[in-house]
């Protein structure tokens, strides 16, 4: 079904609005029966980006927009309320950024205003469900629903039924006449116990920490449950629930994917993936658009999996494809010169704790990342030197038992003397487990140059006074990403060999998270390697964007003195 003709929705809009008291009730009992007619008329949603004609999303000019549904929202709709009025669970697998979240809280205040329905919307944690001021959360959208009805179609006053009205408490939304009701519960192991539930919505269920038993315990108070979301993973309930949809048609299976998105699907056409790069399988047709193409280059291959088409990556998948790990190690690994750093400088040893590839230069801005380990000889402490501005990794140190004390003083005496570029090199570390204790080690050995975490999800993202990378799943996902992202774009230059190895070692979970296999590690005689030079590469590359634009540094020594004359600063390093 197309979509409507914008200038026949104005006109529609513009006669509801105005509509006279004897055309009202007939108006009502035509939305009553028609959720589409009641969105296309009267909804309005938000919006934060739109795609261009070249594939490209940019912020959106004008943010708030007429909910008018597109095709496949039509028909999505139409499958979720058959699932309600007949008692059926659905699962929606859907694309990011499809509107399925907006589509079924208006369909939830669709069934308030019209059919008396008793709704409960239930997300991963309580700010995701209510949250004054936050378009994320789900009452959010249902207080915007609201706000753009006619005055007419309201049942009481607007001020009764916004957020601290008479209606509209936290987390609870309630009909002053026919005593319907929309709650909200963040996800726990009981849900909607002690009451019935018209249906149970639960958004980006693959993301809730305990889906399985809140899906069984919401079949306790409602006959049909929603289950929204993208993946994350194999062998979650979300992927057990859209795999039982596929073969048994039970739940019910809804999709929504970017092929159908009215700008995201501009100029579709069916291709076939030879080499495997954009689907992860060599030889898999896909549906091509010049969004997909954008998308193609600022995402890794699981993230265009999970969040573009909508698959989960099954257990064990390696994460970084083996393609282009082995391209650039025919293409860039290179033998390295083995070091160790005595009095400020770079001797040659044949067992040194260095690889170093090519000279440092004071012409160059570092930056110096580390995963430490606990010294026990278990596990390696890994360094990652990389020249921020052309992101190509000039050193690495591996050992896999030194102290964290005496990491830290070899690391801030190598980038104080040997890798000293054009401004104090930036060390950064991951503080989990060993790293905890790096602070007070660089503190001191008085290295002042230290990596602050930003605050992220702010429009300035300013840093903070944490100091160091902490590791949780979503942060690691996010770091790797960048790092496969790079790889596959040649946005960073890595000649170790170990180094690229490594990466083939790393595989995704049944719960989504990204670990790397234990193997013995014959270049540092580490018993178990764990993937440390991957993550002091990542690192380094996310420093990299701390990197601003080169500048002199001060001189050490005053315009009058003998240093001065002398010129120390150009000789303070030999080479």
């Amino acid at each position: 079904m197309p979509s409507p003709d914008p200038i026949a929705i104005i006109q529609l809009r513009q006669r509801v609005l105005n509509a006279s008291a004897a055309e009202q009730p007939h108006i009502r009992a035509a939305f009553a029966q028609s959720f589409p007619a009641w969105a296309d008329a009267t909804a309005w949603t938000f919006r934060v980006k739109e795609v261009g004609d070249d594939g490209r999303e940019r912020p959106v000019r004008q943010p708030h927009v007429p909910f008018t549904l597109w095709p496949c929202q039509r028909r999505a709709a139409t499958e979720v309320i058959e699932g309600i009025e007949a008692g059926r669970d659905v699962v929606i697998r859907k694309s990011r950024d499809m509107g399925a979240s907006w589509l079924v809280s208006a369909i939830a205040v669709w069934g308030w205003m019209f059919k008396g329905w008793q709704s409960l919307l239930v997300s991963r944690v309580e700010d995701l469900v209510d949250r004054t001021g936050d378009p994320d959360s789900l009452f959010w959208k249902l207080d915007y629903l609201l706000s753009s009805q006619p005055r007419w179609l309201l049942p009481c006053d607007p001020d009764a039924l916004a957020k601290g009205g008479e209606f509209r408490q936290h987390m609870v939304l309630r009909h002053p006449e026919s005593g319907a009701t929309i709650t909200g519960q963040a996800s726990t192991e009981h849900i909607g116990r002690g009451g019935r539930r018209t249906f149970v919505l639960f958004d980006e269920f693959a993301a809730l920490d305990n889906a399985a038993a809140a899906w069984r315990s919401a079949a306790d108070c409602t006959s049909c449950r929603v289950a929204n979301s993208t993946p994350i993973g194999a062998g979650s309930e979300y992927s057990r629930l859209v795999a039982t949809a596929r073969t048994k048609g039970e739940p019910r299976l809804v999709e929504l994917m970017y092929w159908d998105h009215p700008e995201k699907g501009a100029g579709a056409e069916q291709r076939i993936d030879e080499d495997g790069t954009v689907t992860g399988f060599a030889g898999s047709p896909f549906t091509w658009s010049p969004w997909l193409a954008e998308q193609a280059k600022r995402r890794d291959r699981v993230d265009l999996a999970q969040n573009v088409f909508a698959e989960s990556v099954g257990s064990g998948a390696a994460f970084f494809p083996s393609h282009i790990v082995t391209k650039h190690r025919d293409t860039h690994a290179a033998d390295a010169k083995r070091c160790e750093v005595v009095r400020g400088k770079l001797v040659r040893e044949p067992q040194g704790r260095w690889r170093v590839w090519g000279d440092p230069t004071r012409a160059t801005e570092y930056v110096a990342f580390i995963d430490p380990s606990h010294g026990t000889g278990s596990a390696n402490s890994a360094v990652c030197i990389m020249d921020a501005t052309a992101r190509r990794v000039v050193a690495e140190f591996v050992d896999p038992n030194i102290s964290t004390y005496d990491l830290a003083l070899e690391v801030s005496n190598a980038v104080r003397r040997v890798w000293r570029g054009r401004r104090a090199t930036l060390v950064g570390w991951e503080t989990n487990g060993p790293g905890a204790t790096l602070q007070h080690d660089f503190e001191r050995a008085q290295y002042p140059a230290i990596y602050r975490q930003r605050q992220t999800g702010t429009t300035s993202e300013r840093a903070t006074r944490r100091v160091g990378w902490t590791s949780t799943k979503r942060a690691k996902r996010q770091l790797l990403g960048d790092l496969a992202r790079a790889l596959a774009q040649g946005e960073v230059v890595v000649p170790s060999g170990e180094a690229l190895d490594e990466m083939l070692e790393y595989v995704i979970l049944d719960d989504g998270s990204i670990e790397a296999g234990s193997r013995r590690d014959e270049a540092s005689g580490a018993r178990e390697a764990h993937g440390d030079r991957v993550i002091a590469l990542a690192g380094a590359l996310m420093l990299c964007g701390e990197a601003g634009p080169a500048a002199e540094e001060e001189s050490e020594y005053g315009s009058d003195t003998l240093g001065a004359i002398l010129k120390h600063d150009d000789v303070t390093r030999d080479w």
